[in-house]
């Protein structure tokens, strides 16, 4: 019966994620998939990228049209076209499916034209029957914008290394459903996967193996391949902790504390050529990466490195009566590093608890949720994680956390309406101790979409049951477009039972049961 209704949606009802406003007819259409046009007023390389790229989502099989097949196709109206990929740039759009099968967009930057792109590819319908594709429930309007500029999935590639074309694949994944950062965790204490133009050594001494290694050339590639989907990608350079593959080729600017290959390393204060080196190694990843923000970690520090007598004396010297001093010591600098690299600075929200950054400095909130309160409170910007204690938060690699726990979610629970723009979004994060590009999107989806509805959506989308035949109809959507996702309810990584549709639920556990997959 599920099964039944879910195709049975209207289209434009089944959109994911949930538009603001949209209305509905009742005709359908059936259009000639080989003269359907893309057409724009005026075009920017990433929407004449995107007319290439959504032409084989919008019709992926071959067929003969029908006697009856209109030639229509899609105007896009860019007002501003050279609106460049920040955060806050204008996403808003409206969309039109007009009776005679034609489409109009209309956005006021490209970034809302790519999103209006994507919501058309899911109103696009195959008939197997017929062999013909139509737009049912016409006239469409709809008029959509995301709620919150920061909506973003984390990757970790410093705990398993994550090959461009998973990357770009995962990239494909994230725009599917409307996502816009790609927060890219990319060094860690056991690896050290990205090139260095200042630093050649460090990859070199810090990667797992020679071929586990990104090129110069494939960052550069993968941050052009994401931009072209309205993507920005934020580099992760965690400190002064989750940094011990650095010690592998310049344990000159560790604390004396932990230079044991057995410990985790932290990067030394009382150095001052610790700051004038990871300067210069900013300074060089800075060209790589465009934009505006920059994420220096500052989670989880092992802070006992501090306690050694060299930089006891220097902590005498500087007023500093402990290891907090210190480590905001270290946050201020960096966050000061950043600033003259032109970029803001994102922080794991230790550095909120433990330190004072600059005021214009965005805290990631990963810790319980009621923390964002205060993070907003004290004026800063918040970007919502909460882990849940991995079964009730935003943590993608807490298994036990399902599609609708992360949905219900609300980032500004107890934020006055006078600090809600400080919250400028929120990110799932998929942290990778377990997770390698065998399981990733595995993982992920279609859990990450229940995040990406909750950041773009009207917060009156808050009804589970009304959700959950949408989300299984994207979920159906990411498996033919190749994602690799798992079931609609459940666990993360929980398989099918056995055989049937793309809309079959995992096996309901007993009571203490445990997944085999976990």
């Amino acid at each position: 019966m599920f099964q039944a209704l879910l195709w049975q949606l209207p289209l434009a009802a089944a959109l994911w994620p949930k538009p603001h406003i949209y209305t509905t007819g009742s005709t359908t259409v059936v259009v000639n998939p080989s003269t359907y046009s893309f057409q724009a007023v005026a075009t920017t390389p990433e929407l004449e990228d995107a007319f290439v790229r959504y032409r084989s989502l919008f019709f992926p099989h071959s067929t003969s049209p029908a006697p009856q097949a209109l030639d229509a196709g899609l105007v896009v109206d860019i007002f501003d076209t050279k609106a460049d990929l920040i955060l806050g740039a204008d996403e808003s759009y409206t969309l039109d499916i007009n009776l005679d099968g034609t489409s109009v967009v209309a956005a006021k930057t490209v970034w809302g034209a790519l999103r209006a792109l994507e919501s058309l590819s899911q109103l696009v319908d195959f008939n197997f029957s017929t062999g013909q594709y139509s737009f049912s429930g016409i006239p469409v309007h709809i008029e959509d914008a995301p709620r919150f500029p920061h909506r973003g999935i984390l990757i970790d590639s410093g705990r398993h290394f994550e090959s461009v074309p998973q990357v770009k694949a995962f990239l494909d994944s994230m725009a599917y459903a409307k996502m816009n950062v790609l927060h890219w965790h990319l060094t860690e204490d056991e690896s050290f996967p990205i090139a260095s133009r200042s630093f050649p050594e460090l990859p070199q001494k810090g990667a797992y193996s020679d071929f586990e290694q990104y090129t110069w050339e494939d960052i550069a590639e993968v941050v052009k391949y994401a931009r072209m989907r309205g993507i920005r990608v934020i580099p992760e350079f965690d400190m002064p902790g989750h940094s011990t593959s650095w010690r592998n080729s310049h344990p000159e600017i560790f604390a004396e504390g932990c230079l044991s290959q057995s410990s985790r390393g932290a990067f030394d204060p009382a150095n001052n050529q610790t700051f004038s080196f990871l300067e210069a190694a900013l300074k060089d990843w800075s060209a790589l990466f465009p934009d505006g923000f920059l994420h220096l970690g500052s989670d989880e520090v092992p802070a006992s490195c501090w306690n050694n007598t060299k930089d006891l004396a220097w902590m005498k010297t500087m007023g500093f009566s402990n290891s907090s001093d210190v480590f905001n010591y270290f946050v201020n600098q960096m966050a000061g590093i950043s600033q003259k690299l032109g970029r803001q600075t994102i922080f794991w929200d230790e550095a909120f608890l433990s330190a004072k950054p600059p005021q214009d400095a965005v805290i990631q909130n990963w810790h319980d949720a009621s923390l964002m309160q205060k993070i907003v409170d004290a004026g800063y910007r918040a970007i919502y994680s909460s882990n849940g204690g991995y079964t009730n938060g935003w943590y993608l690699d807490g298994l036990k956390a399902t599609w609708e726990n992360m949905y219900v979610l609300e980032p500004l629970t107890n934020i006055s309406s006078d600090k809600a723009h400080l919250v400028i979004g929120g990110e799932g994060c998929m942290w990778g101790e377990t997770v390698d590009p065998s399981d990733l999107e595995f993982t992920v989806w279609p859990r990450a979409a229940a995040i990406a509805e909750r950041l773009w959506s009207d917060p009156s989308a808050n009804s589970t049951a009304e959700a959950e035949p949408r989300l299984q109809r994207f979920r159906c959507q990411l498996l033919a477009r190749g994602v690799h996702s798992g079931v609609v309810g459940g666990q993360g990584r929980d398989a099918p039972p056995g055989p049937g549709s793309c809309v079959q639920k995992p096996k309901v556990l007993a009571q203490g049961e445990q997944s085999v997959f976990i």
